[in-house]
């Protein structure tokens, strides 16, 4: 499968949400904490991607928000959908895409997260970001920084 990325809209987030709502509608966590967190994310972000599959379906959210302390830094996170179905190289190209898109607009991209997301520190790491060794954090959760420069997305990954 191959897919494609694209400065996300209204209508992407919508979908999103409506989708969300309808699949959890009958479980037993209604999900609302998923979504806050979501829009959150979507609305504090300077860019915001998707990534569709062929059908135009979106399969992931991909955003950067500034630091506060550091504007010109970005947060750097994604949520990867349910229906996505495509292999890892694929998600990894697409990260890649929009990480460079970013890179325009912040000089740093970084996030901390947790030793349990070995797939998304993993993706990360294909992505070209460099993973420092894991940190005990104030909530007692061991988590990695994770980052990459705009001065040395030449092609060349960092060493981890």
């Amino acid at each position: 499968m191959r897919c494609t990325i694209h400065p996300a809209t209204a209508q992407d987030i919508a979908n999103i949400v409506i989708g969300h709502a309808a699949r959890t509608h009958d479980a037993e966590d209604d999900g609302h904490d998923y979504l806050d967190v979501l829009l959150e994310a979507c609305a504090g972000s300077r860019q915001v991607w998707t990534a569709s599959n062929a059908e135009g379906e979106p399969l992931a959210l991909i955003g950067a928000a500034p630091w506060a302390q550091d504007r010109g830094r970005g947060r750097l996170w994604f949520v990867i959908l349910a229906a996505y179905g495509g292999n890892d190289a694929d998600l990894a190209s697409v990260v890649r895409q929009s990480v460079m898109e970013m890179l325009q607009v912040f000089a740093q991209l970084e996030n901390h997260v947790s030793t349990e997301k070995a797939w998304a520190l993993g993706l990360m790491r294909d992505a070209g970001f460099t993973i420092e060794p894991a940190q005990a954090s104030p909530d007692g959760i061991d988590r990695h920084r994770v980052w990459i420069d705009a001065g040395i997305t030449n092609g060349a990954a960092p060493a981890a």
